[in-house]
């Protein structure tokens, strides 16, 4: 079979299967206002006065430029990247790259509100609001009328239903294309619930495996202070209040059984959303917060610290944490992860584990793009298994290595940022592809693949997740927005004073009574007409 035949056996698949539950159209002059193509014999497309190619490589014979925008936590110059050095010799097409910083994404915000668009974005964590106003407006090139130049997003979307509903819009549209994350290293916990092993050591303690016993360790760290290999600004227990990553969140499921996500407070019992912090059982979690507070084994800092202070303290040397959650272990050889100690009345431990299989609204194509059709095959190449793997984990020869079985080893990480690039832009990391995947020692993820294993007997279910892909009407949005900041805010400083303070058992009525008056109810029936609605066939 030649490769154009390929291509429309591929088209007619995907016409035949996927389009089923997903809209289509053709690109054509008026949805591609920059400009137009020539369809042309043989295996190439005219765009705009650029021959594109069909398939293989490069994607165009004649260099073209594309401005993108990536939202990042990077801190180096990705123009320099040799990943996208290596992508523009591969593909033709020269990245004109502008970084927008993770903590200031007003510049993000005004893009949006200022329509003043790249030609793409490669990572962006939009809002699905922002998409769906962009949409509205015309601004932006759904990317289903252009899948069919992209087989490998076919494919990694046949293959995967739950990855397609995650991209798909209420409208049964694809406007922008998702990282897919399905590797089970990845998603298998949130973080590890660690604990420096060689102080444990020093003082002849075992791991861990009751609250009793944790802060019997705790205490044991700070009466220690100063002595051998404990430094005398110890911090025996640290996290950041509330934080999605390396916060207090494990120990309300882990050690006593209240499953709890993420700030929002919010977790699913058969299709019914529960509000946490509404319910009794987190009086003991927090009791016993304070506890550990009052005693000195949590310093006030775990309230106000930012992320830079959080990951100094994290990386250390010497060590000056006793325990710590993290993504990755930041010292495997002081470190251990440790299974979370279990409260004396706790019947079921619920550990958290990563929920975006599919990290939404990354890859868009906006309608002053003059390359759909050569971005589209673009997103297709960054979909490729091989391309997949290098945009993740390092390029070949450097982070990776490719090997004749079809498997892929996973490098220890040299540090060098421009071999491993950790864009997350868009790829495809699907469950076959995860499968072939192979972490060396060294590599962080040997560590984290074998806390995944640990933490297998205890990790709650998915369906007990509130799912991160649920939208709503723009009335409802509005409304829970607004909601959600005012109970956010008074939960959080109300769950700060107890555990400074005391007090849970006293003004539980009161605080109950509180969020009642400020529409809890509504912000939950809210969520729970949105979760309906995602769950419908």
């Amino acid at each position: 079979m030649n490769n154009k035949a390929g291509l429309l056996l591929i088209v007619t698949l995907w016409n035949a299967i996927f389009l089923s539950g997903c809209k289509q159209s053709v690109i054509s002059n008026s949805n591609n206002a920059s400009g137009s193509y020539v369809e042309t014999t043989g295996n190439q497309i005219m765009e705009n006065g650029i021959a594109v190619n069909l398939t293989g490589y490069p994607i165009v014979n004649q260099p073209i430029t594309l401005k993108t925008v990536v939202v990042t936590s990077y801190k180096g110059d990705y123009n320099q990247s040799k990943f996208f050095q290596e992508l523009e010799k591969k593909s033709g097409i020269h990245l004109d790259i502008k970084q927008i910083s993770v903590d200031n994404r007003d510049k993000l915000n005004l893009m949006f509100a200022s329509r003043q668009y790249p030609d793409l974005l490669l990572r962006s964590d939009a809002s699905a609001h922002q998409i769906a106003t962009a949409q509205s407006a015309g601004d932006i090139i759904p990317f289903s009328s252009l899948l069919q130049y992209a087989p490998n997003w076919i494919k990694a979307l046949e293959s995967n239903p739950a990855a397609k509903k995650a991209m798909t819009a209420a409208d049964g549209s694809i406007y922008s294309l998702g990282l897919v994350q399905q590797n089970p290293v990845y998603l298998g916990i949130r973080d590890q619930w660690l604990i420096n092993k060689k102080w444990l050591d020093q003082l002849g303690l075992e791991i861990p495996s009751t609250t009793e016993q944790f802060a019997y360790a705790l205490g044991q760290f700070k009466a220690n202070a100063g002595n051998g290999v404990i430094p005398k600004d110890v911090i025996p227990y640290y996290f950041r209040w509330d934080q999605y990553v390396g916060g207090q969140l494990d120990l309300y499921g882990g050690s006593f059984g209240l499953l709890v996500p993420d700030d929002t407070y919010v977790a699913v019992e058969n299709g019914k959303v529960l509000f946490q912090a509404l319910n009794p059982e987190i009086k003991k979690p927090l009791a016993y917060l304070h506890r550990l507070y009052k005693d000195g084994l949590i310093p006030p800092e775990v309230f106000t610290d930012d992320w830079g202070a959080y990951f100094a303290k994290l990386v250390a040397k010497p060590e000056m944490v006793g325990s710590i959650e993290a993504y990755s272990n930041p010292n495997p050889d002081v470190y251990v992860p440790m299974l979370p100690p279990a409260a004396e009345s706790t019947q079921r431990q619920l550990y958290r584990q990563q929920t975006w299989i599919v990290r939404n609204n990354q890859f868009t194509i906006f309608k002053n793009n003059k390359y759909p059709i050569a971005s589209a095959r673009l997103a297709d190449l960054l979909a490729d298994p091989d391309w997949s793997v290098q945009e993740t984990y390092g390029l070949f020869g450097a982070g990776t290595r490719k090997n004749s079985d079809g498997t892929f080893d996973i490098m220890p990480e040299t540090g060098d940022e421009g071999e491993v690039p950790n864009v997350d832009a868009v790829s495809a990391v699907t469950p076959d592809l995860a499968s072939k995947l192979r972490y060396l020692p060294g590599n962080s993820n040997y560590y984290r693949s074998k806390a995944v294993a640990l933490y297998e007997p205890v990790i709650a279910p998915l369906d007990k997740f509130f799912p991160d892909y649920v939208t709503y009407s723009p009335d409802d949005r509005d409304k829970l927005t607004q909601l959600q900041i005012n109970v956010k805010d008074y939960v959080r400083q109300t769950f700060i004073r107890w555990v400074v303070q005391g007090g849970v058992d006293q003004e539980w009525d009161a605080y109950v009574a509180k969020l009642k008056s400020m529409h809890a109810d509504e912000m939950i029936a809210i969520m729970q007409k949105g979760l309906d609605d995602y769950n419908k066939p």
